[in-house]
C-alpha cells in the first residue's frame, strides 16, 4: 500500500482498518522492498508523523506493532532500526561457511579485499605452531549472505605449506579447491573462540553497521586429518545478524 492510497482512501472511516494498522503494513512493505537498507534505521517520529498526517501517538502505535512482529527494534534516544532476519551460523567440528547459509536458503558469497604475505603475527605464530620468524598469507574476506555483508573475516595460512595460495585466490578459485591443491582433501575446526568487540570505522563501513554496535568475534583454528593447523582465523560478525550456534556433537 503506498502513502497516496493510506492518505486518499481516509483510513480509519472508510476501509475498516485502523490508521496505526494501515501505517504499519505501509511501513512492513518499506522494510520488505529494501527501502532502509542504506541506513538500517526508519524515519524519525516527527518525520515520520507528518508523512502520514497522524499524531505521535498514532505513529507510535505503529511502530510498536512492528516491533512486536520482530521487523525493528527500538533504541531510547538512537532510534528505531531495522530488525534484520537472524542467520544461524553454526559452530561445530565441521564449520563451512557456504553450507551454514546454503541450508537457509540463502545465497553466499565472498569479496576478496586483502591477500598478502606477511610475517606472522604473535597469535598466527602460536596457533598455527609456526617457527619464530617464519610468514603468513593473510586474507580478507568480506562474507555476504544474499549480497548484504554479515562478517567480516581474516585468515592466516602456513606461507611455507601453501605457497602460490594467493595467486590462485586471485585468479577465483575457491578456498576448498585450494586446499585440495595442496593435498588437504579434508579439515576440521580445532576450536572457536568467541568474544565482543566494538568495530573500527573501517569495519562498520564495510559491514554497513553504526560504529557504535557491538560485533560477535570467532577466532578459530582448522587442522588437516592429522590434527596439523592449516588456518588460524578471526570473523567478526554483524550482532544484530548474525546468531553463533554451538553444536555439542562432531557434525553441523
Amino acid at each position: 500500500m503506498t502513502f497516496e492510497r493510506l492518505t486518499s482512501s481516509a483510513p480509519g472511516r472508510r476501509s475498516g482498518v485502523s490508521v496505526w494498522r494501515q501505517i504499519a503494513d505501509t511501513l512492513t512493505t518499506e522494510i520488505h522492498d529494501r527501502a532502509y537498507a542504506d541506513t538500517g534505521r526508519l524515519p524519525g517520529e516527527i518525520e515520520l508523523a507528518e508523512r502520514f498526517s497522524v499524531n505521535r501517538h498514532t505513529l507510535r502505535q505503529a511502530v510498536a506493532a512492528l516491533q512486536h512482529e520482530g521487523l525493528v527494534r527500538i533504541e531510547p534516544g538512537r532510534g528505531t532500526f531495522v530488525q534484520h532476519e537472524l542467520v544461524d551460523y553454526a559452530l561445530s567440528r565441521r564449520t563451512r561457511f557456504s553450507e551454514n547459509l546454503l541450508r537457509q536458503g540463502l545465497l553466499p558469497s565472498k569479496q576478496l579485499l586483502t591477500a598478502r604475505e606477511l610475517p606472522a603475527p604473535p597469535r598466527a605464530t602460536r596457533e598455527l605452531r609456526l617457527p619464530k620468524g617464519a610468514s603468513v598469507l593473510m586474507v580478507e574476506m568480506l562474507d555476504e549472505a544474499n549480497d548484504e555483508p554479515i562478517g567480516l573475516a581474516t585468515s592466516y595460512y602456513p606461507a611455507q605449506r601453501f605457497a602460490g595460495l594467493l595467486e590462485m585466490l586471485n585468479e577465483g578459485t575457491c578456498t576448498t579447491d585450494i586446499l585440495r591443491h595442496f593435498g588437504v582433501q579434508d579439515y576440521l575446526r580445532a576450536q572457536s573462540r568467541i568474544t565482543t568487540q566494538m568495530p573500527g570505522d573501517e569495519t562498520a563501513r564495510l559491514l554497513k553497521q553504526p560504529a557504535t554496535r557491538p560485533m560477535l568475534c570467532v577466532e578459530c583454528v582448522d587442522v588437516d586429518m592429522d590434527g596439523t593447523p592449516i588456518k588460524y582465523g578471526e570473523t567478526i560478525f554483524c550482532g544484530d545478524r548474525v546468531q553463533l550456534v554451538v553444536s555439542a556433537g562432531d557434525e553441523a
